[in-house]
């Protein structure tokens, strides 16, 4: 799985597959799928992880230690 690293607002880190897009406004985030639909809507602030709306099907983690959110989903290649 080819994945990226985005650097977030106070500390954090957003692992995702590079076909994910990531779109930001101060804390608050937006992340896009390889189909072009809102993955997640999320705000980061010091120790908080909020999640404002999620795509049902998104699966993720998120790893407090070390500020990281991690998603899981993994593309389904075209055939």
């Amino acid at each position: 799985m080819a994945t990226k690293s985005h650097e977030l607002a106070s500390g954090w880190t957003l692992i995702a597959h590079r076909s994910y897009k990531l779109f930001s406004n101060e804390n608050l985030y937006v992340l896009i799928d390889q189909d072009n639909d809102v993955a997640m809507q999320f705000a980061v602030r010091d120790q908080e992880f909020e999640v404002v709306s999620s795509n049902w099907g998104l699966n993720f983690k998120m790893i407090p230690a070390f500020k990281t959110i991690k998603v899981l989903n993994v593309p389904e290649e075209d055939e």
